[in-house]
């Protein structure tokens, strides 16, 4: 029995060595993306992104509930990524809400994912876009249509006092198309500006 709990306790000790010797990279460092390392946002960039957000146009709404998750496995390294969920309100009706998956280990799954970052206005599409600004790129799936993703670009700006999440969204679809050869539309429109404001 002693030989046994000795044992025990050597494995968890050294497995708990090989754990802490992963090497971690910051999580923009995709030159060489190594098994089992673990692409942390060493600066917190993504916790600026966490919360509620709200976009209103009269009747019209879009809610963002987004979460940063760490060490997310996805099957080869680590990485941090920001996951999320969403309620689309159309003049009036309740069109998508997901918002209860937020709860669920989903990963990737999430209708919202991402985790890239970028730093310049090059290939940006909020209109006013400043050079050096940190913009995350997410992807939103069309939670109705199941084909349609939309590459989303958010960036965090304080106005009047107020945290809010300047966006861009433009639709992609990725399914059969019928004879017509024309993509039928997703759920919400297929490009789009909005502001969103924090809860």
């Amino acid at each position: 029995m002693k030989h046994i709990i000795i044992t025990l306790i050597l494995a968890c000790f050294f497995s708990n060595i090989s754990i802490a010797q992963s090497p971690i990279y910051p999580s923009q460092d995709w030159s060489d993306e190594q098994t089992n390392a673990y692409y942390k946002d060493l600066d917190n960039e993504m916790n600026a992104f966490e919360g509620t957000w709200l976009y209103t146009n009269g009747n019209t709404s879009l809610k963002m509930v987004l979460e940063k998750q760490e060490m997310y496995f996805n099957g080869k390294y680590y990485k941090d990524i920001i996951i999320g969920e969403y309620q689309y309100i159309e003049n009036g009706v309740e069109l998508i809400n997901t918002l209860d998956d937020l709860s669920l280990d989903l990963g990737y799954s999430h209708k919202i994912k991402g985790s890239s970052f970028v730093k310049t206005c090059i290939y940006v599409s909020v209109s006013d876009c400043i050079e050096g600004e940190v913009v995350l790129k997410i992807s939103i799936r069309d939670a109705i249509t199941g084909h349609h993703f939309g590459q989303t670009q958010l960036i965090k700006r304080t106005i009047d006092g107020q945290e809010t999440l300047k966006a861009f969204m433009a639709f992609n679809y990725y399914g059969d198309y019928d004879e017509t050869g024309i993509a039928p539309s997703p759920t919400m429109p297929w490009q789009q500006e909005y502001t969103f404001i924090k809860q």
